[in-house]
């Protein structure tokens, strides 16, 4: 757009220099009519370096590549510089022509060819199929005015084709800052990923440090939300100015850089002067801080190879307190982190296979009520049939996973399609059964479809909404908002009822508890356990007491408490005195598939 401003500029230019040509020096009506024709050359040269990047995964050039290009220059400028050119001033009109004209002209015929080819080779396959047609437009509208022009020299148009072009240009272009983070100005996640796929494309060595501010979720809740943003901009200046680096934003609470495969074997410099650096204190809205941070550190292909996925590398860098056990500032990706790299990859698989092939059977686990001294209710806990590729797969470890690779809610429609399909085959009601418990993930909790799915699956299967109780982690039930409580409402209405799992894991609220929105608490097994433990007297004493004062406070609120985790009659006759309303354990059985269930609860409940 600015090489075409110009050459507007130098077209008004060139018809003065003409139309006063024999008052005016001849180097003069000459350098106009170069600077017209070198600015038409780059504004078209431009439109199709624009194309070509839109359907580039890189945004560089090959050296072949690059070459071509540079060459195409050379050519114009000689022909600009050194070729002659010729003008017709008559009383029927005005233009220039000649060797120089001709040259560029061939030049920009090539342009506008290459242009035109490469939007119609991938208009469709293009995600950025409206910008191609956009330059479409205005290469017609070109080659339409091109072509009049030299048809017809004495007729200057090409001006109001050139105008035309700038209109339509301005309205496809792409927003350049879509790669910049409007907080910190460092490039932000899409530019890190263009930058990593040319990195891994080209299959040399690279390194990406990627800083850490450990301290940065403490500061987000006691501190206006920018502060980390702020944090972060000090840490960008740093790097950039004293690492001489370019920095991407990765997460909220980090910032990355990259070392390309010259730097890399600096890279031990570069973490001593990081490390150094975070050690001294910041200048922080005029007070020094001192920032607790870390830097995990991933060398590729060494610990990733080039023939994996973006999004993998980026999630591999992010979730390095995931796969290794580093400490200290550096973080450094070892054999235990790739071990677990790929046991989160098969994971990802078996799920992936399990979704589609009904690789999942649901267990459950009866729930013991104190009152009635029988079993009630219990607990639907998911399994997945694969028991060879790995072994055994906690939940507790591949429900994250499947969380975080989208397959929760494909997972979660499944679990309540076979829990409902069971429960209304075994008719759990003529066996003393009052409810079965079924997990919410924090996905699907918040899901605005969840009322419509749950009353379409109850009415498919004929259940009563009674008969459910959803348990939702106290984590989800503390950060989640609106959606949560409206989705909890509706349910509510339609005679679901609902349990905090988890409670006492780290994020109580206490206050919540006062809202009645759930009507069974599920205390985890980590506050009971240590009451049982014979190698401090003083722990257990205080750990009975926070359990003992937690049981009697939900208690006073009305509320039901299932006790998870009960392994040994003493546990249990401890808690039995306490007044809680169910029991949950091993002490009573582990989860079973669904015949034992039954045939569990048939033996029990006689």
């Amino acid at each position: 757009m600015i090489s075409a401003a110009c050459y507007l500029i130098f077209d008004i230019a060139t018809v003065f220099a003409l139309v006063y040509y024999d008052s005016l020096p001849l180097w003069f009506v000459r350098f106009t009519h170069q600077g017209f024709i070198l600015f038409l050359d780059l504004a078209l040269s431009c439109i199709y370096l624009y194309i070509d990047f839109l359907n580039r995964d890189q945004k560089r050039y090959s050296r072949k590549k690059l070459a071509f290009i540079i060459g195409l220059y050379l050519i114009s400028l000689v022909s600009i510089i050194f070729a002659p050119i010729y003008y017709y001033i008559e009383e029927d009109g005005i233009y220039s022509y000649g060797p120089m004209v001709n040259f560029v002209y061939a030049v920009i015929i090539i342009y506008s060819v290459m242009t035109v080819f490469q939007s119609f080779k991938n208009l469709r396959k293009s995600k950025h199929r409206k910008q191609q047609i956009y330059v479409l437009l205005t290469m017609a509208l070109w080659i339409g005015f091109g072509g009049l022009q030299i048809l017809m020299p004495k007729i200057l148009i090409s001006s109001v084709g050139v105008s035309s072009m700038i209109l339509l240009m301005f309205l496809s272009l792409e927003n350049p800052p879509e790669y910049i983070d409007r907080d910190t100005r460092a490039f932000n996640y899409y530019a890190l990923k263009n930058v990593l796929a040319e990195y891994k494309d080209n299959k040399k060595s690279f390194a990406i440090i990627n800083i850490q501010l450990d301290e940065a979720p403490l500061f987000g809740n006691y501190m206006e939300n920018d502060i980390i943003a702020e944090l972060l901009i000090n840490v960008r200046l740093y790097v950039e100015h004293s690492l001489r680096m370019e920095c991407y934003r990765m997460n909220r609470n980090s910032i990355a850089f990259i070392l390309d495969s010259n730097h890399v074997q600096k890279l031990e410099a570069y973490l001593n002067l990081l490390e150094y650096r975070f050690l001294q204190s910041w200048n922080f809205r005029q007070t020094n801080i001192t920032m607790n941070a870390h830097a995990n550190v991933l060398l590729c292909p060494k610990d990733f190879p080039f023939d994996g996925s973006i999004s993998e590398l980026i999630d591999f860098v992010e979730d390095s307190s995931t796969y290794t056990k580093s400490s200290g500032f550096v973080w450094r990706i070892d054999e235990d982190a790739r071990r677990n790299r790929e046991r989160r990859l098969s994971i990802i698989n078996i799920v992936s296979k399990a979704i589609k092939n009904d690789g999942i059977e649901m267990y459950y686990q009866p729930i013991y009520n104190l009152q009635t001294k029988k079993f009630t209710n219990a607990e639907a806990l998911v399994r997945l049939k694969d028991n060879k590729t790995l072994g055994f797969i906690s939940p507790e470890e591949f429900i994250p996973i499947a969380e975080k690779n989208g397959y929760i809610m494909q997972l979660s429609n499944l679990i309540f399609e076979q829990v409902f399909s069971f429960m209304a085959a075994s008719k759990l009601e003529e066996k003393g059964l009052s409810h079965i418990e079924v997990n919410l993930s924090g996905l699907q909790s918040v899901d605005s479809d969840l009322p419509r799915l749950m009353k379409a699956l109850l009415t498919k299967y004929q259940i009563s909404p009674e008969a459910v109780n959803l348990e939702i982690t106290e984590s989800i039930a503390i950060t989640s908002g609106y959606m949560l409580k409206k989705n909890m409402d509706e349910l509510r209405k339609f005679g679901c009822s609902f349990a905090m799992d988890d409670f006492g894991t780290g994020y109580s609220n206490l206050s919540r508890m006062t809202k009645g929105e759930f009507e069974l608490i599920k205390i985890d097994k980590s506050l009971l356990w240590p009451c049982f433990k014979n190698d401090d007297r003083e722990s257990v004493k205080n750990a009975k007491i926070l359990l003992e004062n937690m049981i009697s406070m939900l208690l006073k609120m009305g509320r039901k408490i299932v006790v998870e985790g009960i392994e040994t009659k003493e546990q249990y006759d401890y808690l039995a005195s306490q007044g809680i309303t169910y029991a949950q354990g091993f002490y009573f059985s582990k989860p079973v598939p669904k015949d034992e269930f039954l045939k569990f609860i048939q033996e029990k409940n006689k």
